[in-house]
């Protein structure tokens, strides 16, 4: 997934506000949980929460996964004020997932609209940047 609302907190419900969520959840976890099971080291999650699909786009298409964002956070309004304001929620962010661009620097722009959208419903916005796959030079960028 390139662009994912995460959703979380210590005494968030996640059980108790998917009965009743149009969202389709990628995960969720429960606080106390072992996180990584297939790992060798067992640590237990602190929180309970959700991640869900904004965007499915390419990690290079920025540009898309920010239209998808805008669709997403536009058509869920009503949800995602509900998830916003119910108890136990501590954070909601979203994450962007972009190529690493080999350049001088990287400057990635967010468009006012998008911010202003998540403002109100408190989502962060977060960049997770990976490797571009091999074969991926000369590539223009997005922003």
């Amino acid at each position: 997934m390139s662009c994912v609302l995460r959703a979380s907190g210590a005494t968030f419900d996640i059980d108790e506000f998917l009965r009743n969520s149009s969202f389709d959840v990628l995960t969720a976890f429960h606080r106390g949980e072992v996180q990584f099971p297939t790992s060798s080291v067992t640590r237990k999650s602190e929180y309970s929460g959700m991640s869900v699909s904004v965007s499915t786009r390419e990690f290079s298409d920025l540009r898309g996964q920010i239209e998808e964002a805008v669709v997403f956070l536009t058509e869920n309004d009503h949800e995602l004020k509900r998830l916003r304001d119910f108890p136990g929620l501590e954070r909601m962010d979203m994450d962007f997932s972009i190529e690493d661009r080999d350049v001088v620097y990287q400057r990635d722009a967010f468009p006012h609209q998008l911010l202003s959208l998540l403002g109100p419903l408190k989502i962060g916005l977060v960049i997770s940047r990976y490797p571009a796959p091999s074969g991926a030079e000369g590539q223009v960028p997005t922003q």
